[in-house]
């Protein structure tokens, strides 16, 4: 069974992001569970979610407390998330473009700059959840059409298409560091 835990602030679609991926996931054939965490329910809070992934049915039903993945939706929330635990050899994905100051495996994607240029942002907050789930699904190997479903059965139409067009550049960048170097 693969364990992924999300770490990330309230606003940012963790929940939703968890969500997406394992829809898509579902559409490959994975059976999967989410498991949303939520503390002081506010912008800006800190917010988890968990995503339980594996070819056998899943009868685990605990919290995520060695997952194999870490992702984080802000560099500063490596040491919460290594604090609530991780596995020996769980590889991090991280929004951001510089390795992150930890001796394991990373992914990394730029999610803020991909949702600035697909105009995914409210506010001047730019959404982060969908480009990193395009991200995810590629570190998956979850083709890109089941995520794409995915996000056209979450959003209609027009609001569809920036959403698509960001997880689908977020697929094709995401890259991984080992060792601190590029791969």
């Amino acid at each position: 069974m693969l364990e992924i835990r999300i770490h990330g602030r309230g606003g940012q679609g963790v929940v939703t992001l968890a969500e997406l991926v394992a829809r898509a996931a579902l559409k490959s054939g994975w059976e999967v569970q989410t498991m949303p965490f939520f503390g002081v329910e506010r912008r800006g809070a800190a917010v988890k979610a968990a995503v339980r992934l594996d070819s056998r049915p899943i009868k685990a039903r605990s919290l995520s407390y060695q997952p194999n993945m870490l992702v984080l939706m802000h560099e500063n929330l490596l040491d919460t998330g290594i604090a609530d635990g991780i596995s020996a050899d769980a590889v991090i994905v991280a929004n951001g473009n510089k390795p992150l100051p930890v001796n394991k495996r990373q992914w990394l994607v730029d999610a803020i700059a991909i949702a600035v240029r697909n105009s995914l942002a409210s506010s001047g907050e730019p959404f982060i959840n969908v480009p990193m789930a395009g991200a995810l699904c590629r570190i998956l190997e979850i083709p890109f059409s089941h995520l794409e479903e995915t996000i056209n059965e979450q959003w209609e139409g027009k609001k569809a298409l920036p959403n698509i067009e960001a997880a689908r550049e977020a697929y094709e960048v995401v890259r991984q560091i080992e060792g601190g170097l590029s791969q």
